[in-house]
């Protein structure tokens, strides 16, 4: 399997729980009308989210999560994932989604998106990784809960194909809980040729933050998902708690 195509696979895949980048202004006003879970605006007594976090508060909010779990990784930071954004479309440059509506998650400006937003990340192993974005308004975080909802209903299964190859996506909802005003949790099933790979994706919103957590392995089954998801609630409430304070 090209890895390259599986990587523009994954990329894909993360739009659901991370960029809020599928819609148009219709679009969004659309899903406003249709979706009872978009977010409140945020208020004086909201604990985390009420304003833009600066990327030296992100960065100290994952150390804490490094220190206080014995791990010795190291901080992905703003300046390091820039570039990684900014070559996001080369990826997927020449894949043609189907079925049609779905070609917006290859077209989506993920880079673009995520401009203004500070970020950090760190690898919780070789396969997983903690990530926090926070943007300017909370109205980029609403738009991607009612977006990120839309999408799951459109192309909850779709194909990818490049240079002959084609990949078979599945995306499923899955439930979790964490203490941000919202949390979304997606399990994505790629297919090429033999080859699955499955990936778990929780993402927690308070209002101009998202923490996502995302899992990579075989995680097929309801106790595999269940114990991936019961994690990754853990790790993102410890940075919600780090982030209050």
């Amino acid at each position: 399997m090209n890895k390259s195509m599986k990587a523009g696979a994954l990329l894909v895949a993360g739009v659901f729980a991370l960029s809020g980048c599928g819609s148009s202004d219709e679009g969004s006003e659309a899903a406003s009308e249709s979706s009872p879970s978009a977010t409140p605006t945020p208020t004086p007594t909201l604990a985390v989210g009420q304003e833009q976090y600066t990327p030296a508060e992100l960065e100290t909010a994952l150390a804490a999560i490094l220190a206080d779990r014995g791990m010795a990784g190291e901080i992905i930071t703003q300046q390091d994932l820039a570039p990684m954004l900014e070559g996001a479309p080369d990826q997927l440059a020449g894949v043609v989604i189907t079925p049609e509506q779905c070609d917006v998650l290859a077209s989506a400006d993920i880079a673009a998106t995520l401009d203004s937003a500070n970020m950090a990340m760190i690898m919780l192993s070789e396969t997983d990784t903690l990530t926090i974005a926070s943007h300017p308004s909370a109205s980029i975080m609403d738009k991607q809960v009612q977006d990120n909802t839309r999408l799951l209903e459109d192309c909850a299964q779709f194909q990818m194909e490049a240079g002959g190859q084609v990949i078979s996506a599945a995306v499923d909802s899955l439930d979790a809980s964490t203490d941000g005003q919202t949390t979304q949790a997606f399990r994505t099933t790629i297919t090429a040729a033999e080859q699955v790979t499955d990936t778990v994706q929780v993402s927690a919103v308070s209002g101009t933050t998202n923490v996502q957590v995302s899992m990579t392995g075989n995680l097929t089954t309801a106790a595999e998902s269940e114990e991936a998801i019961a994690q990754a609630e853990t790790i993102i409430n410890e940075v919600l708690a780090e982030l209050e304070k």
